[in-house]
This record gives structure tokens, C-alpha cells and sequence, in this order.
């Protein structure tokens, strides 16, 4: 893997990526533990909060997206996403008893992830227009580096939330991506050539405000209404609300597109659906397995005992590990000239996930005899999952960002991040709520009973990831001999 063959450019969205993965992934290491241990909220309400909140982390991309393509610029759009999740993480870690910091902080983080997530993405995307040949490897170093923020951030996070209190520990993720900031802020001279704000267009007036004017204000009341929607945990009405404006943006699209679009847009579409099975599963890391590895789980090794959220580093790691190998052999078969389809990696990721998942649920059928269990095989089935993901986004992106239908790569990429971020992690929150037994799970006869409801719906996912493995090598067959689109 030549790092000397990418865009500059790339480093400083390695390091803000890195730092955005850090920040995300150490508050959400810390969110679900937070929500049952400190506001002892009851496994229901837990996961219904959680999945409001992941949820709606991806429901927000789809309009920075649109904001991306008409006024902003990609540029712009990831320094102010960045600086308003900057801003939310300051707001939670402010130690308070009342939820309404909490909901306050978790909402300017939903909005800073509008105008960054999909929208970092497209940017890199525009680096590689000369650099076409190293586009592929180029989102896969970028994946490998944010999932450096992401295996750090649970140990570090954790570790400050155990020693030092919840606070410190969701501080020190908000640390994190300023860091990112500031360093994504020096490379601007890279990112020159990428396609600039819409200055014209952010001027113009509507009954009386300039659009920049309106688009602030609309990010004001965008927060203030996200506070009333996870306070009253709404966020399934807003969920069906942009799906259909998706559906309407998509439609027009695909109305407006040559036979050649059309085909590139069906092609996209596939990726959402299976993007959204996938997520839906690989996110109960965050929830069900993580409460199951603090009830079930025996995480003592060597007389030190490790806490929970450190085995939200596992998939990072693995993501960093197999990254570098299959960022290297994507490099090889390039030189060779020898091409993997888009749906083959797709199916391969869905293969590690299947795999990932039988182990787990070995793990929690284990756990059904004495109400505990050694980490060992719950340990494997993660680090599967994590290599699972080096064939999911980062290929689904690629692709997308390659066929720029109608040059709406923001969008759809946005929508893309609707259904594999937003309504996965609904469906993942509502998967999880099938785990809650209604009990604290103190005693033996408790413990094996929720390790007995875990198993269920470890099973009954094991059983549809092959099911879905089966529909995709169809379909991967089918299409053998249609053309990729480059």
C-alpha cells in the first residue's frame, strides 16, 4: 500500500475522521451503561433512547447532504458539523441530574453529524477525480484510520468514566474531536481544488433572509425540536417523515436520469437495503451485547477486571487489522488487472458477519447453564464483524461516489447513510428491546434467564444473516455478467 500515491488532503481527513470516530464511538462505548447505571432507566427505555439517538445520528445526513450540493460545499459542511459536535460533547459532559442537558447534548451532536458524516465522505471522494486508480485503497486507509479514534476511545473513555466519573469520560471524547478540527482546519490548502460554497446561492434572499441566515436559523430549531423529539422518544415519527422525502428524492432522480443513470440507481438502491440488514445487526455491539457482556460475561483475566466498554474496541481493531490486508490485496488484484464485483465483497462481508454471529450465539448458549460465561467466543464473533465492515461501507461509498448519478453524489449518499445508519440502528434499538427481560438480573436464576432471552435473539439474527447470505450470492449470480460501473 503506496501511502506516497494518495492526495495530501487525505492525512487531514484521516485525522478529523479518526478524532470524529473517537468522539462517537467514546460516548457511545459509555451511552447505554450511562443510561441503565447512573439514570437507571429500565432496558426498554434504555435501547428506546438509544436507538432514537443512533437513529437519528443518520436521519440528519440526508439534509446536510442536500445542503452540501447547493450552498456549502463539502469543505464547509464538515468544519461546521464538526464544530457543532464539538459543542454537544461540552454540553454533556457538564455534570447535571436533569435530562434535559442530556437530550440538549445529544441533539447539537445529531445536527453536527448532518453536515459531517456523508458529507467527509463526498469530500474525499472529490480528491481522487485525478487519482482514480487509488480511490479504492484510498477509502480503505481512510476506514483503517477512523477506526484508530474508534479502538482507542472506548479504552480511554472507559477508563475515565470508571476512574474518574461519566462526566470526564464523555469530556474527553468532545477533546477528541477538537483535535480533529484543528488539524483538519491546517490542511485547507489541500482541498483547494474541491467545489466551493455557493456564495450566489447562500446570499440570495427568501421573504427577507439571505439563505445562510435561514440555514442557521434552521439549525437552531432543528436542535431545539430534536430535544422534544428524544425526550418524548418521537424519533420514529421523524424517521417515517424523511424516508418518504428520501423516497420523493430518489424518485425524482430516477425520473430525470438516462437508461444509463437508472441502472447505476438500481444498483445503489441494492446497496441501501443490504447496508441496512447489515447495520441493523452489526449495531447491537452498542446495546444488547454490550448489556450482555456486563450481566453474562465473565471479563476477568489475570485478576484485572476489564470493564465493559473496552470490548467496544474489538471491532475497530479487527477493522484496523484485516484494513491493512485488504486495502494491500485491493492494491495487488488492481496491478493484476483482476477485479472483484461490488456485490462479491458485499456478500463477503455478510459471510463474516453470519460467521461473527454463530460464535456469539455459541457465546450466549454457554452462558445459559450457570448464568456466566468465558469472553473468549463473544470475543472472536466481534473481531469477525469488525472485519466484516471493510466490505460494506467502504465499498457501498466507493461505488457511490464513482457513479455520481446525475452529479447528486451528496444525496444519494445521505440516503445511502439514511438506511444503513438511521433506520438500521431504529430497527437495531428495536431488535435490542427483544433482549429485556424486566429484571436487574442479581441472582443466578436471573442471570441464566437473561442469558437465555440473549440467546434467543442471537439466534433468530444467526438464522436470518444466512437466509439474506443465501438471497445475496442469488443475486451476485444473476448479475454476473453486468457490467460495474467505473
Amino acid at each position: 500500500m503506496q501511502l506516497s500515491s494518495q492526495p495530501k488532503g487525505l492525512f487531514h481527513l484521516i485525522a478529523i475522521q479518526m478524532w470524529e470516530f473517537f468522539s462517537y464511538y467514546g460516548m457511545r462505548s459509555l451511552l447505554i451503561l450511562f443510561l441503565t447505571q447512573k439514570l437507571l432507566m429500565s432496558d426498554d427505555h434504555a435501547y428506546a433512547l438509544y436507538g432514537a439517538y443512533t437513529s437519528l445520528v443518520y436521519v440528519t445526513p440526508i439534509l446536510g447532504g442536500y445542503l452540501a450540493d447547493r450552498y456549502l460545499g463539502n469543505y464547509w459542511s464538515v468544519i461546521i458539523g464538526g464544530s457543532l459536535m464539538v459543542a454537544g460533547h461540552a454540553v454533556l459532559s457538564i455534570p447535571s441530574h436533569d435530562n434535559t442537558m442530556l437530550y440538549a447534548a445529544l441533539a447539537l451532536i445529531i445536527c453536527g453529524y448532518g453536515f459531517f458524516k456523508t458529507n467527509s465522505s463526498c469530500l474525499l471522494g472529490e480528491l481522487y477525480k485525478d487519482h482514480e486508480d487509488a480511490r479504492e485503497s484510498g477509502f480503505s486507509i481512510s476506514y483503517i484510520g477512523g477506526n484508530i479514534g474508534s479502538a482507542l476511545a472506548p479504552i480511554f473513555c472507559g477508563y475515565a468514566a470508571s476512574r474518574w466519573g461519566w462526566n470526564v469520560g464523555f469530556a474527553l471524547a468532545g477533546i477528541g474531536m477538537l483535535i480533529g478540527l484543528i488539524i483538519f482546519s491546517t490542511g485547507r490548502k489541500h482541498f483547494a481544488h474541491v467545489q466551493k460554497a455557493n456564495l450566489p446561492a447562500l446570499r440570495k434572499k427568501t421573504a427577507g433572509f439571505s439563505h445562510w441566515q435561514l440555514i442557521i436559523l434552521g439549525v437552531i430549531v432543528c436542535a431545539a425540536g430534536l430535544v422534544f423529539v428524544l425526550q418524548d422518544l418521537l424519533a420514529g415519527y421523524i424517521l417515517a417523515v424523511v424516508l418518504a422525502f428520501s423516497a420523493l428524492q430518489m424518485f425524482r432522480l430516477y425520473r430525470k436520469s438516462s437508461t444509463e443513470d437508472r441502472k447505476k440507481l438500481n444498483a445503489i438502491i441494492y446497496f441501501m437495503l443490504f447496508g441496512m440488514v447489515f447495520w441493523a445487526f452489526d449495531q447491537q455491539g452498542g446495546s444488547s451485547i454490550s448489556l450482555f457482556i456486563e450481566r453474562n460475561i465473565d471479563t476477568d483475566i489475570f485478576g484485572y477486571h476489564i470493564p465493559t466498554a473496552f470490548f467496544q474496541s474489538v471491532n475497530p481493531v479487527a477493522v484496523i487489522v484485516g484494513g491493512i490486508a485488504v486495502a494491500w490485496l485491493w492494491k495487488v488484484l488492481a496491478a493484476r488487472q483482476i477485479s472483484v464485483r461490488t456485490l462479491t465483497k458485499l456478500n463477503i462481508g455478510l459471510f463474516l458477519l453470519t460467521a461473527g454471529f454463530s460464535l456469539i450465539t455459541l457465546s450466549s448458549k454457554l452462558a445459559m447453564v450457570s448464568g456466566h460465561t468465558t469472553f473468549l467466543w463473544l470475543f472472536i464473533g466481534l473481531f469477525l464483524i469488525g472485519i466484516a465492515e471493510l466490505f460494506i461501507d467502504p465499498v457501498a461509498l466507493s461505488a457511490i461516489t464513482r457513479m455520481n448519478p446525475q452529479g447528486a453524489t451528496g444525496t444519494v449518499a445521505g440516503i445511502y447513510m439514511l438506511m444503513g445508519g438511521s433506520v438500521a440502528n431504529y430497527l437495531a434499538a428495536n431488535i435490542a428491546e427483544l433482549t429485556s427481560t424486566g429484571t436487574q438480573a442479581t441472582n443466578t436464576a436471573d442471570l441464566i434467564a437473561s442469558a437465555t432471552q440473549y440467546h434467543h435473539v442471537f439466534q433468530s439474527i444467526f438464522i436470518v444473516t444466512v437466509v439474506v447470505l443465501v438471497l445475496g450470492l442469488l443475486v451476485n449470480f444473476k448479475n454476473r455478467n453486468e457490467p460495474e460501473y467505473d
